[in-house]
Protein backbone atom coordinates (compact mmCIF):
# COMPACT_ATOMS: atom_id res chain seq x y z
CA UNK A 1 0.00 0.00 0.00
CA UNK A 2 1.54 3.46 -0.72
CA UNK A 3 1.61 6.07 1.71
CA UNK A 4 -0.68 9.41 1.28
CA UNK A 5 0.81 11.87 -1.11
CA UNK A 6 0.84 15.20 0.62
CA UNK A 7 -1.33 17.92 -1.40
CA UNK A 8 0.00 21.01 -2.71
CA UNK A 9 0.45 23.22 -5.38
CA UNK A 10 4.36 23.33 -6.34
CA UNK A 11 4.32 21.32 -9.41
CA UNK A 12 1.11 23.16 -10.62
CA UNK A 13 3.30 26.24 -10.81
CA UNK A 14 6.38 25.10 -11.85
CA UNK A 15 5.18 23.85 -14.66
CA UNK A 16 3.13 27.23 -15.83
CA UNK A 17 4.34 31.26 -16.49
CA UNK A 18 1.36 33.41 -14.99
CA UNK A 19 2.78 36.26 -16.90
CA UNK A 20 2.07 34.60 -20.10
CA UNK A 21 -1.04 32.18 -19.35
CA UNK A 22 -3.80 33.08 -17.92
CA UNK A 23 -4.63 30.80 -15.61
CA UNK A 24 -4.63 31.14 -11.73
CA UNK A 25 -2.24 30.66 -10.03
CA UNK A 26 -4.44 29.80 -6.61
CA UNK A 27 -3.39 28.65 -3.31
CA UNK A 28 -4.40 26.02 -0.99
CA UNK A 29 -7.56 26.94 0.92
CA UNK A 30 -8.35 25.34 4.00
CA UNK A 31 -12.03 25.47 3.57
CA UNK A 32 -13.07 22.40 2.96
CA UNK A 33 -15.58 21.85 0.15
CA UNK A 34 -16.86 18.91 -2.29
CA UNK A 35 -16.57 20.33 -5.64
CA UNK A 36 -15.57 18.58 -9.39
CA UNK A 37 -15.39 19.92 -12.53
CA UNK A 38 -14.33 18.03 -15.90
CA UNK A 39 -12.59 20.32 -18.41
CA UNK A 40 -12.24 19.24 -21.76
CA UNK A 41 -8.76 20.30 -23.48
CA UNK A 42 -7.86 20.53 -26.68
CA UNK A 43 -3.58 20.31 -26.16
CA UNK A 44 -1.91 18.71 -28.01
CA UNK A 45 -4.55 15.70 -28.55
CA UNK A 46 -8.20 16.13 -26.78
CA UNK A 47 -8.86 14.82 -23.34
CA UNK A 48 -11.17 15.25 -20.62
CA UNK A 49 -9.67 16.53 -17.27
CA UNK A 50 -11.39 15.26 -13.99
CA UNK A 51 -10.62 17.09 -11.07
CA UNK A 52 -12.34 16.53 -7.67
CA UNK A 53 -11.96 18.59 -4.57
CA UNK A 54 -9.98 17.25 -1.68
CA UNK A 55 -7.98 18.93 1.16
CA UNK A 56 -7.64 22.25 -0.25
CA UNK A 57 -6.60 21.61 -3.85
CA UNK A 58 -8.12 19.67 -7.26
CA UNK A 59 -7.32 16.35 -7.51
CA UNK A 60 -6.78 15.73 -11.31
CA UNK A 61 -6.61 13.06 -13.51
CA UNK A 62 -6.11 13.66 -17.46
CA UNK A 63 -8.79 10.81 -19.05
CA UNK A 64 -7.86 9.87 -22.62
CA UNK A 65 -11.24 9.41 -24.60
CA UNK A 66 -13.19 11.20 -21.65
CA UNK A 67 -15.90 9.39 -19.09
CA UNK A 68 -17.84 6.45 -20.32
CA UNK A 69 -21.88 6.41 -18.62
CA UNK A 70 -21.92 2.74 -20.14
CA UNK A 71 -20.47 0.50 -16.36
CA UNK A 72 -17.32 -1.73 -17.36
CA UNK A 73 -16.36 0.45 -20.14
CA UNK A 74 -12.56 1.33 -18.60
CA UNK A 75 -11.14 4.79 -19.72
CA UNK A 76 -7.53 5.88 -18.80
CA UNK A 77 -6.70 8.47 -16.01
CA UNK A 78 -3.62 9.73 -15.74
CA UNK A 79 -2.94 11.43 -12.57
CA UNK A 80 -1.46 14.40 -13.04
CA UNK A 81 -0.37 17.52 -10.02
CA UNK A 82 -2.91 19.14 -8.07
CA UNK A 83 -4.44 21.90 -8.91
CA UNK A 84 -5.83 25.38 -7.44
CA UNK A 85 -9.80 25.08 -6.84
CA UNK A 86 -9.85 28.40 -8.26
CA UNK A 87 -9.08 26.61 -11.43
CA UNK A 88 -12.37 24.92 -11.65
CA UNK A 89 -13.80 28.45 -13.28
CA UNK A 90 -11.19 28.39 -15.68
CA UNK A 91 -12.24 28.75 -19.53
CA UNK A 92 -10.39 29.83 -22.21
CA UNK A 93 -7.50 29.01 -24.08
CA UNK A 94 -3.46 28.79 -23.49
CA UNK A 95 -1.25 29.94 -25.28
CA UNK A 96 0.55 27.65 -27.32
CA UNK A 97 4.51 26.94 -26.71
CA UNK A 98 2.94 26.74 -22.61
CA UNK A 99 2.28 23.78 -20.68
CA UNK A 100 -1.01 21.98 -21.71
CA UNK A 101 -1.04 24.77 -24.54
CA UNK A 102 -4.80 24.84 -26.45
CA UNK A 103 -8.27 25.29 -25.35
CA UNK A 104 -9.95 24.40 -21.90
CA UNK A 105 -13.96 23.89 -21.51
CA UNK A 106 -15.89 23.69 -18.64
CA UNK A 107 -17.59 20.45 -19.92
CA UNK A 108 -19.50 19.35 -16.24
CA UNK A 109 -19.85 20.43 -12.92
CA UNK A 110 -21.19 19.79 -9.68
CA UNK A 111 -20.17 18.27 -6.43
CA UNK A 112 -18.79 14.68 -5.87
CA UNK A 113 -18.99 12.31 -2.79
CA UNK A 114 -17.12 9.32 -1.79
CA UNK A 115 -18.19 6.23 -0.24
CA UNK A 116 -16.28 5.86 1.95
CA UNK A 117 -13.00 8.04 3.44
CA UNK A 118 -11.16 9.03 -0.06
CA UNK A 119 -7.39 8.89 1.94
CA UNK A 120 -7.86 5.73 2.50
CA UNK A 121 -9.45 5.04 -1.08
CA UNK A 122 -6.53 6.74 -3.01
CA UNK A 123 -3.79 5.52 -0.93
CA UNK A 124 -5.25 1.79 -1.36
CA UNK A 125 -5.80 2.41 -5.07
CA UNK A 126 -9.69 2.06 -5.67
CA UNK A 127 -11.57 5.67 -5.22
CA UNK A 128 -15.51 4.82 -5.01
CA UNK A 129 -17.63 8.20 -5.60
CA UNK A 130 -21.03 9.85 -6.67
CA UNK A 131 -21.45 12.43 -9.10
CA UNK A 132 -24.05 15.07 -9.15
CA UNK A 133 -23.21 17.28 -12.30
CA UNK A 134 -24.83 19.13 -15.31
CA UNK A 135 -24.24 16.42 -17.05
CA UNK A 136 -22.75 13.37 -15.14
CA UNK A 137 -24.29 11.89 -12.27
CA UNK A 138 -24.44 8.42 -10.16
CA UNK A 139 -21.53 6.07 -8.92
CA UNK A 140 -17.52 5.77 -10.74
CA UNK A 141 -15.11 4.15 -9.74
CA UNK A 142 -11.38 5.31 -10.24
CA UNK A 143 -9.08 2.45 -10.03
CA UNK A 144 -5.03 2.64 -9.87
CA UNK A 145 -3.54 -0.12 -12.47
CA UNK A 146 -0.47 -1.53 -11.51
CA UNK A 147 3.13 0.06 -11.87
CA UNK A 148 5.92 -1.88 -12.57
CA UNK A 149 9.37 -0.86 -11.90
CA UNK A 150 11.19 2.61 -13.23
CA UNK A 151 7.51 4.31 -13.67
CA UNK A 152 6.94 7.22 -11.11
CA UNK A 153 3.62 8.08 -12.78
CA UNK A 154 0.22 6.55 -11.46
CA UNK A 155 -2.32 5.13 -14.15
CA UNK A 156 -5.43 4.88 -13.28
CA UNK A 157 -9.54 3.68 -15.05
CA UNK A 158 -12.20 5.61 -14.81
CA UNK A 159 -15.10 3.33 -14.90
CA UNK A 160 -18.74 3.67 -14.42
CA UNK A 161 -20.80 2.31 -11.50
CA UNK A 162 -23.91 0.01 -12.41
CA UNK A 163 -27.00 2.25 -11.31
CA UNK A 164 -30.10 4.24 -12.76
CA UNK A 165 -27.56 7.21 -14.45
CA UNK A 166 -26.04 4.25 -16.50
CA UNK A 167 -26.16 3.65 -20.65
CA UNK A 168 -25.42 0.64 -22.86
CA UNK A 169 -22.97 0.82 -25.74
CA UNK A 170 -25.70 1.33 -28.35
CA UNK A 171 -26.47 4.47 -26.91
CA UNK A 172 -25.84 8.48 -27.46
CA UNK A 173 -22.23 8.68 -25.92
CA UNK A 174 -22.66 11.59 -23.45
CA UNK A 175 -19.88 13.63 -24.84
CA UNK A 176 -21.47 13.72 -27.92
CA UNK A 177 -24.76 14.46 -26.95
CA UNK A 178 -23.69 17.18 -24.99
CA UNK A 179 -20.60 18.62 -26.12
CA UNK A 180 -21.43 22.41 -25.38
CA UNK A 181 -19.78 24.82 -22.29
CA UNK A 182 -21.34 23.79 -18.86
CA UNK A 183 -20.71 27.72 -17.94
CA UNK A 184 -21.21 29.61 -21.16
CA UNK A 185 -22.89 27.36 -23.79
CA UNK A 186 -20.18 27.88 -26.05
CA UNK A 187 -18.53 25.12 -28.55
CA UNK A 188 -14.73 24.70 -28.42
CA UNK A 189 -14.12 26.75 -31.43
CA UNK A 190 -16.26 29.51 -30.12
CA UNK A 191 -13.81 29.49 -26.88
CA UNK A 192 -11.06 29.23 -28.99
CA UNK A 193 -11.39 32.59 -31.22
CA UNK A 194 -13.21 34.34 -28.23
CA UNK A 195 -11.77 36.34 -25.73
CA UNK A 196 -8.66 34.92 -24.48
CA UNK A 197 -9.67 35.14 -20.65
CA UNK A 198 -10.78 33.69 -18.10
CA UNK A 199 -14.85 33.04 -17.88
CA UNK A 200 -16.61 32.74 -14.64
CA UNK A 201 -19.70 31.05 -13.79
CA UNK A 202 -22.39 33.34 -12.57
CA UNK A 203 -24.71 30.91 -11.12
CA UNK A 204 -25.18 30.07 -7.60
CA UNK A 205 -24.00 27.66 -5.59
CA UNK A 206 -27.87 26.98 -4.58
CA UNK A 207 -28.39 26.01 -7.66
CA UNK A 208 -25.93 23.09 -7.78
CA UNK A 209 -27.23 19.86 -7.20
CA UNK A 210 -26.80 18.08 -4.26
CA UNK A 211 -25.08 14.32 -4.35
CA UNK A 212 -27.33 11.42 -3.26
CA UNK A 213 -24.88 9.29 -1.66
CA UNK A 214 -25.41 5.14 -3.62
CA UNK A 215 -24.30 2.12 -1.30
CA UNK A 216 -20.90 0.67 -1.61
CA UNK A 217 -20.45 -1.40 -4.68
CA UNK A 218 -17.63 -4.24 -4.91
CA UNK A 219 -14.85 -3.04 -6.72
CA UNK A 220 -13.88 -3.92 -10.54
CA UNK A 221 -10.53 -6.03 -10.76
CA UNK A 222 -7.28 -4.30 -12.43
CA UNK A 223 -6.89 -4.17 -15.85
CA UNK A 224 -3.54 -4.65 -17.68
CA UNK A 225 -0.26 -3.05 -16.21
CA UNK A 226 0.23 0.27 -17.26
CA UNK A 227 3.84 -0.18 -18.22
CA UNK A 228 4.25 2.05 -21.63
CA UNK A 229 5.27 1.68 -24.59
CA UNK A 230 5.86 4.22 -27.51
CA UNK A 231 3.66 2.18 -30.06
CA UNK A 232 3.78 4.84 -33.49
CA UNK A 233 5.05 7.80 -34.68
CA UNK A 234 2.46 10.36 -35.71
CA UNK A 235 3.34 13.22 -38.12
CA UNK A 236 1.06 15.49 -37.65
CA UNK A 237 -1.30 15.80 -34.39
CA UNK A 238 -3.71 18.11 -33.92
CA UNK A 239 -6.41 18.36 -31.42
CA UNK A 240 -9.46 18.80 -34.18
CA UNK A 241 -12.42 16.79 -34.22
CA UNK A 242 -12.95 16.72 -37.52
CA UNK A 243 -13.92 13.33 -40.06
CA UNK A 244 -10.47 10.96 -39.88
CA UNK A 245 -11.10 10.01 -42.98
CA UNK A 246 -11.47 12.96 -45.74
CA UNK A 247 -8.76 13.54 -47.64
CA UNK A 248 -7.77 9.92 -47.80
CA UNK A 249 -6.33 7.68 -51.02
CA UNK A 250 -8.40 4.80 -52.31
CA UNK A 251 -6.10 1.22 -52.81
CA UNK A 252 -6.83 -2.00 -52.88
CA UNK A 253 -6.68 -3.89 -49.86
CA UNK A 254 -2.86 -5.31 -49.21
CA UNK A 255 -1.75 -8.92 -48.56
CA UNK A 256 -0.19 -7.66 -45.74
CA UNK A 257 1.74 -4.62 -44.33
CA UNK A 258 5.23 -5.14 -42.06
CA UNK A 259 4.89 -3.72 -38.61
CA UNK A 260 6.69 -0.80 -37.53
CA UNK A 261 9.49 -2.28 -34.67
CA UNK A 262 10.05 -1.15 -31.09
CA UNK A 263 13.94 -0.38 -30.30
CA UNK A 264 15.24 0.66 -26.90
CA UNK A 265 15.68 4.24 -25.79
CA UNK A 266 17.40 5.77 -23.26
CA UNK A 267 15.02 8.95 -23.30
CA UNK A 268 11.57 9.05 -23.19
CA UNK A 269 10.78 11.90 -26.42
CA UNK A 270 8.71 14.87 -25.09
CA UNK A 271 7.43 16.38 -28.94
CA UNK A 272 4.37 16.56 -29.63
CA UNK A 273 4.98 14.25 -32.68
CA UNK A 274 4.86 10.83 -30.10
CA UNK A 275 2.28 9.08 -28.48
CA UNK A 276 2.78 6.71 -26.04
CA UNK A 277 0.73 3.48 -25.35
CA UNK A 278 0.27 0.70 -23.17
CA UNK A 279 2.63 -2.38 -23.49
CA UNK A 280 1.35 -5.66 -23.87
CA UNK A 281 2.87 -9.05 -23.04
CA UNK A 282 1.11 -11.16 -26.53
CA UNK A 283 1.76 -11.92 -29.76
CA UNK A 284 1.80 -8.78 -32.26
CA UNK A 285 -1.15 -9.77 -34.73
CA UNK A 286 -2.14 -7.96 -37.85
CA UNK A 287 -6.13 -8.83 -38.98
CA UNK A 288 -6.98 -8.62 -42.52
CA UNK A 289 -10.91 -8.00 -43.14
CA UNK A 290 -12.20 -8.66 -46.61
CA UNK A 291 -15.60 -9.14 -47.55
CA UNK A 292 -16.15 -11.74 -44.24
CA UNK A 293 -13.37 -13.66 -44.94
CA UNK A 294 -10.18 -12.80 -41.89
CA UNK A 295 -6.61 -13.70 -41.82
CA UNK A 296 -4.62 -12.60 -38.20
CA UNK A 297 -1.22 -12.03 -39.56
CA UNK A 298 2.24 -12.53 -37.23
CA UNK A 299 4.58 -9.50 -37.42
CA UNK A 300 6.51 -12.04 -39.82
CA UNK A 301 3.46 -12.35 -42.22
CA UNK A 302 2.49 -16.20 -40.97
CA UNK A 303 -0.64 -17.40 -40.85
CA UNK A 304 -2.15 -17.41 -37.17
CA UNK A 305 -6.01 -17.46 -37.58
CA UNK A 306 -6.63 -20.90 -36.98
CA UNK A 307 -4.62 -19.95 -33.19
CA UNK A 308 -7.03 -17.31 -32.45
CA UNK A 309 -10.54 -18.46 -33.94
CA UNK A 310 -12.66 -16.11 -31.31
CA UNK A 311 -10.70 -13.19 -32.51
CA UNK A 312 -11.21 -14.07 -36.05
CA UNK A 313 -15.18 -14.31 -35.44
CA UNK A 314 -14.79 -11.21 -33.61
CA UNK A 315 -12.88 -9.46 -36.68
CA UNK A 316 -15.50 -10.95 -39.10
CA UNK A 317 -18.69 -9.19 -37.15
CA UNK A 318 -17.09 -5.41 -37.52
CA UNK A 319 -19.19 -3.51 -39.71
CA UNK A 320 -17.17 -3.04 -42.32
CA UNK A 321 -16.47 -4.83 -45.85
CA UNK A 322 -12.70 -4.60 -45.72
CA UNK A 323 -9.74 -3.55 -42.92
CA UNK A 324 -6.57 -3.71 -41.79
CA UNK A 325 -6.02 -3.80 -38.36
CA UNK A 326 -2.81 -3.66 -35.96
CA UNK A 327 -3.22 -5.03 -32.44
CA UNK A 328 -1.87 -7.62 -29.73
CA UNK A 329 -3.17 -10.74 -28.94
CA UNK A 330 -3.73 -11.06 -25.31
CA UNK A 331 -4.29 -13.14 -21.90
CA UNK A 332 -5.52 -11.39 -18.87
CA UNK A 333 -5.15 -13.64 -16.07
CA UNK A 334 -7.34 -13.08 -12.71
CA UNK A 335 -4.86 -9.94 -11.56
CA UNK A 336 -6.29 -8.11 -14.89
CA UNK A 337 -2.80 -8.06 -16.23
CA UNK A 338 -1.82 -9.63 -19.76
CA UNK A 339 0.43 -12.56 -19.56
CA UNK A 340 2.67 -14.30 -21.93
CA UNK A 341 2.98 -17.57 -20.25
CA UNK A 342 -0.70 -17.36 -19.52
CA UNK A 343 -1.00 -16.94 -23.33
CA UNK A 344 1.34 -19.59 -24.42
CA UNK A 345 -0.40 -21.91 -21.92
CA UNK A 346 -4.05 -21.44 -23.49
CA UNK A 347 -2.45 -22.17 -27.35
CA UNK A 348 -0.95 -25.37 -26.10
CA UNK A 349 -4.58 -26.38 -24.40
CA UNK A 350 -6.06 -25.20 -27.33
CA UNK A 351 -8.37 -22.80 -24.81
CA UNK A 352 -9.63 -19.79 -26.80
CA UNK A 353 -12.37 -18.03 -24.02
CA UNK A 354 -9.37 -15.74 -22.42
CA UNK A 355 -7.84 -14.57 -25.56
CA UNK A 356 -8.60 -10.78 -26.46
CA UNK A 357 -7.06 -8.47 -29.28
CA UNK A 358 -6.28 -4.87 -28.37
CA UNK A 359 -5.93 -2.67 -31.27
CA UNK A 360 -3.66 0.34 -31.71
CA UNK A 361 -3.81 1.13 -35.29
CA UNK A 362 -6.10 1.23 -38.40
CA UNK A 363 -4.54 1.11 -41.53
CA UNK A 364 -7.30 0.32 -44.40
CA UNK A 365 -10.49 1.01 -44.24
CA UNK A 366 -13.33 0.16 -47.06
CA UNK A 367 -11.24 0.78 -49.61
CA UNK A 368 -9.30 3.88 -48.14
CA UNK A 369 -5.77 3.46 -47.69
CA UNK A 370 -5.32 5.71 -44.42
CA UNK A 371 -1.24 5.21 -43.54
CA UNK A 372 -1.19 9.13 -44.90
CA UNK A 373 -3.15 10.19 -42.12
CA UNK A 374 -1.50 10.47 -38.56
CA UNK A 375 -2.22 8.54 -36.01
CA UNK A 376 -4.81 9.69 -33.72
CA UNK A 377 -7.02 9.76 -36.36
CA UNK A 378 -6.09 6.26 -37.57
CA UNK A 379 -7.23 5.71 -33.95
CA UNK A 380 -10.21 7.95 -33.80
CA UNK A 381 -11.51 6.03 -37.05
CA UNK A 382 -10.37 2.27 -35.30
CA UNK A 383 -12.69 3.51 -31.92
CA UNK A 384 -15.59 4.25 -34.48
CA UNK A 385 -15.29 0.86 -35.94
CA UNK A 386 -14.99 -0.80 -32.25
CA UNK A 387 -17.96 1.18 -30.94
CA UNK A 388 -20.26 -1.50 -30.80
CA UNK A 389 -18.04 -3.89 -29.23
CA UNK A 390 -18.46 -5.04 -25.58
CA UNK A 391 -16.62 -3.21 -23.21
CA UNK A 392 -14.78 -6.25 -22.29
CA UNK A 393 -15.30 -8.26 -25.43
CA UNK A 394 -13.01 -9.68 -27.72
CA UNK A 395 -12.14 -6.34 -29.41
CA UNK A 396 -10.71 -3.46 -27.51
CA UNK A 397 -9.05 -0.24 -28.26
CA UNK A 398 -5.57 0.69 -27.09
CA UNK A 399 -5.90 3.84 -25.35
CA UNK A 400 -3.18 6.48 -25.86
CA UNK A 401 -1.31 8.38 -23.12
CA UNK A 402 -1.44 12.71 -23.47
CA UNK A 403 1.64 13.08 -20.80
CA UNK A 404 5.00 13.85 -22.19
CA UNK A 405 7.30 11.47 -21.95
CA UNK A 406 9.44 13.11 -19.64
CA UNK A 407 6.56 13.75 -17.21
CA UNK A 408 5.49 10.01 -17.29
CA UNK A 409 9.36 9.52 -16.47
CA UNK A 410 8.67 5.83 -17.83
CA UNK A 411 11.08 3.35 -20.20
CA UNK A 412 9.65 3.73 -23.31
CA UNK A 413 10.45 2.22 -26.82
CA UNK A 414 10.96 3.77 -30.02
CA UNK A 415 9.44 2.91 -32.89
Amino acid sequence: MRGRKKSGLKPYRAKRRFGVTTEPKGEVTRKRGNAFVIQKHAARRLHYDLRLELDGVMKSWAVTRGPSLVPGEKRLAVQVEDHPIAYNKFEGTIPQGEYGGGTVMIWDRGHWQPEDDPHKGLAKGHLAFTLAGEKLSGGWHLVRMHRRAGEKRDNWLLIKQHDEAERSARDTDILEEKPLSAVTGRTMDEITNGPKKEWRSNRSKASQPKVRPSKPKKAPKRAHSAAVKLMRRAESITPAESAPLAGVGHAALPAFVAPSLATLSDKAPDSGKWVHEIKFDGYRIQARLDRGKVKLLTRKGLNWTSKFPTVAAAIAKLPAKSALIDGEVVVEGDDGLSSFSLLQQDLKASRHDRMVLYGFDLMHLDGADLKSLPLVSRKDALAKLFKREPARGVLRLSESLTEAGSTAETPLTDI
